[in-house]
C-alpha cells in the first residue's frame, strides 16, 4: 500500500422513494473521515459517520482505480475472471446465449477502491439534494 492519500468518491443516489427519487448527488470524503475497507455490498452505514446525521445509506457497488465493477456475487476483496452470460454488472450481450469473460472485483471494498454507489434507507434532517 502506498503512502499517498486515498479519497472515496461516493455516488449517492436518493433510492426508489422520498424526495431523493431518480436524484443522486457525488461527494468525496477522505479515508481518515471514515474506513469502507472491509465492508461489503449490502451493508447499512450511518450517516453521521460520513456527515448526515440521522441518514443510513446501503452500499449498492462501486469500481476500482481501474474501472473493474464491483458484483455482488463474487465473495471477497479480489479480482476475477469470469464467465458471464446475460445482461448484468460488468456485461451486455449482444446476441441472446452470447457469454465472455470478463474482469470484475469482489464484493468486499479494499484500498484501491475509487467509487462507492450508495443508495438512501432512511432520510434525516439536513437537506442533500438541492429543491431547484
Amino acid at each position: 500500500m502506498s503512502s499517498e492519500k486515498i479519497v472515496y468518491k461516493l455516488n449517492i443516489s436518493g433510492g426508489n422513494v422520498g424526495i431523493g427519487k431518480g436524484l443522486s448527488k457525488q461527494i468525496e470524503i477522505d479515508e481518515k473521515k471514515f474506513h469502507f475497507e472491509g465492508m461489503k455490498i449490502g451493508d447499512i452505514i450511518k450517516g453521521g459517520l460520513i456527515g448526515f446525521p440521522n441518514y443510513e445509506f446501503q452500499i449498492t457497488g462501486g469500481s476500482d482505480s481501474s474501472g473493474f465493477p464491483m458484483r455482488k456475487d463474487v465473495h471477497g476483496p479480489v479480482k476475477k475472471r469470469i464467465l458471464v452470460s446475460k445482461r448484468g454488472i460488468g456485461y451486455k450481450p449482444i446476441r441472446k446465449g452470447e457469454k465472455k469473460k470478463r474482469t470484475i472485483r469482489g464484493n468486499e471494498i479494499t484500498h484501491n477502491m475509487t467509487l462507492i454507489n450508495m443508495k438512501i434507507v432512511k432520510y434525516g434532517e439536513a437537506e442533500l439534494f438541492k429543491k431547484e
